[in-house]
């Protein structure tokens, strides 16, 4: 069949930052309700609207459940392994980014990031990229309105905790009014809790660092004493704070804007979110919850469907290519203009996921650098592997180096291969299978990154000193 699809003058990706893809009521394989029982229900909101006129993708697999590695993956179309940007702070994006492509073939490009310091111009994102703008929509809508073709990204960085409040900024009295009731409701005394997490993602003055460390400190004694459920109802409700204070609205005005020109808008997240035993919100995790994110397309010619086929971060820089009659052989990621336009039946796409620890890393000392210097070194600290996953068929194979001690923020070893049968997108059983595990470890080792130099340092040696120790022969 003969694909027919417009030519867009106008394409907007919006990125919300932590959302879950069971974090849209809109969603029909929702996994929260089996793990936690809470009292907080997701809102309707303007976004599920939005998704049920969508092509919507309810099983994405993200290549990593932290900010930097997954938009790579997003702007790049490539692996981790193959675009350089695989941990959190310390490599960079090295490989030619959508923005790039666009300005070649004549599109203006804008690109607003909520958390700069991990997502910008540090890491090296924003090639190809005219206008750039940190915490604020206006201008960005305003170069969205007025251009004649462009290519839009909004960053929106709400729902990630402090969940729905971002900063004082944005969450103001709300904000100060909630810390201080979870503080009194938990009787937690803030200066006698030892933070572990010092990162932070933007720009803050120092009641606003206060503040988010305060609130850090609470997510820390909750998790040390196992109330899961109440942090995943902080999560809910900052869903919920997000859509009604910002997203909406946001929204709203965007649809409002665009209304007689030929756009396409995609609408994504990063990771999602989830507490539990080996899983401290999505620090360093592989859990089904923060890894598996929303995707959906809304144009004027594409139609409505929902989707349940897996596909992968990597696969919307080649579908905008597509759309653009460009071909590009070398991306990892494969068109799913077939799946959005055409409605094609398809096949599980094989995904992988990895998370790498910068252990020696000096998170204070790197913030430091971006506010004094305006710029990130990322040549000193090398990176180690701590947990990576492939999803082949009906399959997910884990390989877990490394886990959080003692519901702790502290990292101990921990090698451990797991095989997970996959029934249906809420049913996963854990299986014994050493044919299926071999071929899938295989497919892990061909991802990694051992054998990639960081800005001139090849961390190979350290990493293959940690495999071998692991029992792994690299």
């Amino acid at each position: 069949m003969v694909l027919i699809y417009m030519s867009y003058d106008k394409i907007i990706l919006i990125s919300l930052d932590t959302l879950r893809a069971d974090g849209l009521g809109f969603n029909q394989d929702s996994l929260f309700p089996s793990e936690y029982k809470v009292k907080t229900k997701l809102e309707k909101t303007n976004l599920d609207q939005l998704a049920a006129q969508s092509c919507f993708f309810s099983n994405t697999i993200s290549v990593a459940p932290y900010t930097s590695a997954s938009h790579a993956a997003y702007f790049s179309g490539l692996w981790p392994k193959h675009n350089g940007l695989y941990d959190q702070f310390n490599t960079k994006l090295r490989a030619e980014n959508i923005f790039q492509k666009f300005k070649k073939l004549g599109y203006n490009t804008s690109f607003k990031t909520d958390f700069p310091f991990v997502l910008g111009k540090y890491l090296n994102m924003i090639q190809g990229v005219d206008h750039y703008f940190v915490e604020d929509e206006s201008k960005p809508m305003e170069i969205l309105r007025d251009s004649k073709k462009v290519l839009s990204f909004f960053h929106f960085g709400q729902i990630h905790y402090p969940y729905g409040f971002h900063s004082l900024k944005f969450g103001g009295d709300d904000y100060r009014q909630k810390v201080n009731f979870l503080e009194k409701k938990y009787n937690i005394v803030s200066k006698k809790i030892k933070l572990e997490d010092m990162a932070v993602e933007t720009f803050r003055d120092q009641e606003d660092l206060d503040y988010l460390y305060r609130y850090k400190k609470i997510i820390a004694h909750l998790y040390k004493n196992k109330l899961d459920n109440d942090l995943f109802d902080l999560y809910l409700e900052g869903i919920n704070y997000f859509h009604k204070n910002k997203f909406n609205v946001f929204l709203d005005n965007l649809l409002e804007t665009l209304k007689g020109e030929k756009y396409l808008l995609i609408i994504f997240a990063d990771h999602g979110e989830a507490w539990n035993q080996e899983t401290y919100g999505h620090h360093n995790s592989l859990d089904e919850g923060v890894i598996r994110v929303p995707v959906m397309f809304y144009a004027s010619d594409v139609k409505a469907q929902y989707r349940k086929n897996r596909i992968r971060t990597i696969d919307i820089m080649p579908t905008l290519l597509k759309l653009l009659n460009v071909k590009d052989d070398s991306l990892d990621g494969e068109s799913l203009v077939e799946m959005v336009y055409n409605k094609s039946i398809s096949q599980d796409r094989d995904a992988f996921s990895a998370t790498w620890v910068c252990e020696s890393c000096d998170v204070l000392g790197k913030m430091n650098q971006i506010k004094n210097k305006d710029r990130l070194e990322t040549s000193a600290n090398s990176a180690v592997k701590y947990s990576a996953a492939y999803y082949q068929g009906n399959y997910k194979y884990t390989e877990n180096y490394k886990l959080f001690a003692n519901r702790s923020e502290k990292i101990i070893d921990f090698p451990r291969q797991q095989l997970f049968q996959i029934n249906n997108l809420q049913d996963f059983q854990l299986i014994e299978n050493i044919q299926v595990t071999k071929k899938l470890h295989k497919r892990i080792e061909s991802l990694n990154s051992v054998n990639e130099k960081v800005d001139g340092i090849d961390k190979s040696d350290q990493l293959k000193k940690y495999f071998n120790l692991q029992g792994y022969n690299v």
